[in-house]
């Protein structure tokens, strides 16, 4: 039950998350006029950018934008990647208990014992080796 509830947690928080994106995409779209400002994002160095983060310093709204399709793209293909609650929990076949085969020798004995010509021959076989 629960492992159902986190997948579709996990599921909503994923599409809520492209959802957010898309939106954010579209009113940059709309403030710019057209998607040409996708041709003036530092695709190359924006974690250098990023980096100022960390300094407190400005960031280009670009990075963090780059940054965000990134780590959306890995979210998504982790959660796709996962297995499904149905999947994880496979039940394990049960197979009927089925007798041992039978042993080799135990054939042989039973091929010796219904054969009455064979018996004769391995008695004589007996009595040369203990002669010898």
């Amino acid at each position: 039950m629960r492992s159902r509830f986190f997948s579709a947690l996990g599921g909503m928080l994923v599409l809520l998350n492209w959802a957010f994106f898309l939106t954010v995409t579209l009113l940059i779209w709309a403030q710019a006029g057209d998607f040409a400002w996708l041709q003036n994002l530092h695709w190359t160095y924006f974690l250098t950018d990023l980096s100022g983060l960390f300094e407190l310093t400005a960031v280009p709204a670009g990075s963090v934008w780059l940054a965000w399709l990134l780590l959306s793209a890995c979210f998504t293909l982790v959660w796709l990647s996962s297995p499904s609650p149905r999947e994880a929990v496979k039940k394990v076949p049960v197979h009927a208990a089925t007798p041992p085969p039978p042993d080799a020798v135990e054939v042989r004995q039973g091929a010796i014992e219904a054969r009455p010509e064979v018996q004769e021959k391995l008695r004589r076989l007996n009595r040369w080796l203990s002669q010898a």
